[in-house]
């Protein structure tokens, strides 16, 4: 019988065999369905685009969500491939370190599989010693154009917009709550309950390192 983990899996992985968002260098699944999800539980998306095309690549898989009807699946952390390498080289310690090893590929698996690796923290929770690569991208940077900027424009207002009335109307306490952070090259929601998860494990973290270092 196949889990409602199996289920959302499958259904994105073909809803994005079905389309090509040009700009992508990885597209993975986060969040919940990464571990053990709810039956209703969104499929968060974890995009990685290349420098200067982030929102164009949002917009695409928005018009193709909308025209396949995927409701379900929610664009949660988009960044491009300059934020990707800073956000991995100085990511502190906490539940994403943890999110990170967790994430199913779609598409880009070998680019994300080293562009992670930039994190000492990560490394360490993989039990490795030293990084494979530096995550470089052999392909030329994209110039910022026109486009990219009416799209900031466009779908940032939309996605910022439909947040605070999503998070307004929620009925479940603590997990409707979150705003929208984006710029030119990242847009994700901070949620409250994602920041309560987040104090929890490091709670245990220190926890388990003291009763470690206790004789």
């Amino acid at each position: 019988m196949e889990t409602a983990k199996d289920r959302k899996i499958r259904e994105a992985r073909e809803f994005f065999s079905r389309i090509r968002i040009r700009s992508s260098l990885f597209i993975g699944i986060s969040g919940s369905v990464s571990y053990e999800p709810k039956e209703d539980d969104d499929i968060d998306i974890f995009l990685i685009a290349k420098t200067n095309r982030l929102w164009i690549s949002i917009l695409e898989v928005l018009i193709f969500r909308r025209i396949y009807r995927f409701n379900d699946l929610c664009l949660s952390l988009c960044m491009d491939d300059t934020y990707a390498k800073s956000y991995f080289t100085d990511l502190k310690e906490g539940l994403a370190v943890k999110d990170s090893t967790r994430v199913v590929p779609i598409s880009g698996e070998t680019y994300f599989d080293t562009l992670i690796r930039r994190s000492s923290l990560i490394l360490k929770k993989l039990d490795e010693d030293v990084s494979v690569g530096d995550g470089k991208n052999p392909t030329r940077t994209p110039t910022f154009s026109p486009l990219e900027f009416l799209a900031f424009v466009f779908v940032a207002s939309w996605i910022n917009l439909r947040a605070i009335v999503v998070s307004r109307s929620n009925p479940k306490k603590g997990e409707g709550e979150f705003e929208t952070i984006f710029s030119l090259h990242t847009c994700y929601f901070d949620t409250v309950k994602y920041r309560t998860l987040n104090d929890m494990y490091l709670r245990g973290e220190s926890l388990m390192e003291a009763n470690t270092n206790d004789p």
